[in-house]
């Protein structure tokens, strides 16, 4: 049975909902695998010094995603709006994972992202203005969800095939199945490192990982012709 990996991030505990979610993904064949970043815990608050009032430490937030997320394969991240927070909601953590995450070509990029909320005709109300509808667009959030319908949006996004096939994706998958095998022959470069560190290489669009990648493909058009004694 294949595992889906959640992040989400509230700062209310969605026991119900992620139940839910889970027995949906079992039935179509889904295990799910959730990780809670639960902002109502006080390591993640500090007191404003200007206010005294109890607000969320973005800092410590954003070292928590750092150190655990960024370079883990989750499929998914969700997160709601509404932190009840005077400086930080889940757009603007959303959008700062997001374009951590793809400016340094972090695992975490390839998951999908979605916003979720209670008040989602409240929320729309905030981009109110022509900079802010720009933010949203560039963010290409995947969806946008209410939050009472977070089992069947995430089953539904968890199930919808991939328009796209990424070659590189699906070669980095298969590499880390077996992260501690070590390569011996074909590719030079690569002598004596672990599958793990070939699928880093290719990720981090390095120039071995990309050579290794042609080579590969030449690799398999020469195998290919010669399984099928094609005729000149």
């Amino acid at each position: 049975m294949s595992v889906v990996r959640l992040l989400y991030v509230d700062d209310n505990k969605i026991n119900s909902q992620i139940d839910n979610l889970r027995k949906k993904l079992k039935n179509v064949g889904f295990d799910l695998d959730e990780t809670f970043l639960d902002l109502s815990n006080d390591h993640y608050k500090k007191r404003d010094k200007s206010t005294g009032r109890v607000i969320l430490d973005k800092a410590k937030i954003q070292s928590y995603v750092n150190d655990n997320c960024m370079n883990e394969n989750f499929d998914i991240v969700a997160s709601d709006y509404d932190f009840k927070d005077v400086y930080l909601d889940g757009f603007e953590l959303l959008k700062w994972i997001k374009n951590e995450c793809t400016s340094k070509k972090h695992r975490l990029r390839r998951a999908k992202f979605c916003l979720y909320s209670s008040e989602q005709d409240k929320v729309a109300k905030t981009f109110d203005t022509p900079k802010k509808v720009k933010s949203l667009i560039k963010l290409k959030i995947d969806e946008f969800i209410d939050r009472d319908r977070i089992p069947e949006e995430l089953t539904r996004l968890t199930v919808t095939p991939k328009e796209i096939y990424k070659h590189k994706d699906h070669l980095i998958k298969f590499l880390e199945k077996y992260p501690d095998l070590v390569f011996n022959s074909v590719y030079p470069k690569f002598k004596g490192k672990k599958l793990s560190d070939i699928a880093h290489e290719i990720d981090k669009d390095l120039p071995n990982g990309i050579d290794f990648q042609k080579n590969l493909v030449e690799l398999t058009i020469a195998h290919l012709i010669d399984l099928n004694k094609f005729e000149d």
